[in-house]
């Protein structure tokens, strides 16, 4: 028998635009809900993939789809990390593959498995948000936390200083705690977090003193 397993849903305020593209209004952000949903227990899930047919299949493209976005994710961080660089393409064998096992997933934070497309919209009205909470919540004046979402826009900038990474934790952890829009703007805030803690605690590269 399925289990009730409790979901929370938040919802967006929508974009209302004319004939011609142009947005003129925005419909109402309906509240957030709870609601308990019915998963399937693990017996279930066993039985459904030993009997094959539909529903083995859609167990199974979830799975894929996982990994997909473990790998979608590496290869959109090695792409960062091009920059400017236009000699530079991305190929197949820049992936992690040790990484992109089930075991190897599935003891990460659910945040940092895959990265799930955030639109221009939605990052944008979190570079926004994150000016107004800020500069109410620590007293620093626009142009410095105009500084934290330059960073944030290209983070590669601050990944080969820890120290700055570290201060930018701290500071979006301060937004974390502060902001009221979080349904809205959290899941842009968490992936940058996450990344520059991440960043934070690989290894010192060490350098070859023989190339000096």
């Amino acid at each position: 028998m399925p289990v009730a397993q409790t979901y929370k849903f938040n919802f967006k305020s929508r974009r209302i635009t004319d004939e011609s593209g142009n947005e003129i209004g925005r419909t109402k952000k309906q509240p957030s809900l709870t609601v308990d949903l019915p998963i399937p227990s693990t017996d279930e899930v066993i039985t459904m993939l030993q009997a094959g047919g539909a529903e083995a299949v859609l167990l199974m493209t979830q799975i894929g789809d996982t990994i997909y976005q473990a790998a979608r994710g590496q290869f959109d961080e090695v792409i960062e990390q091009f920059g400017d660089d236009d000699s530079k393409e991305v190929t197949a064998d820049m992936l992690n593959y040790d990484q992109l096992s089930i075991s190897y997933l599935a003891n990460l934070p659910p945040s940092s498995r895959g990265v799930q497309a955030v639109s221009d919209e939605e990052w944008q009205a979190f570079f926004e948000d994150y000016l107004a909470v800020m500069v109410a919540a620590t007293g620093k004046t626009e142009d410095r936390i105009k500084n934290h979402i330059n960073l944030f826009k290209k983070p590669q900038k601050a990944k080969a200083n820890k120290e700055v990474l570290k201060v930018l934790v701290d500071q979006l952890d301060i937004y974390l705690a502060s902001s009221g829009n979080l349904e809205d703007t959290g899941t842009c805030a968490v992936r940058i977090r996450d990344r520059f803690n991440k960043w934070i605690a690989e290894p010192e590269k060490a350098a070859n003193l023989d190339l000096l």
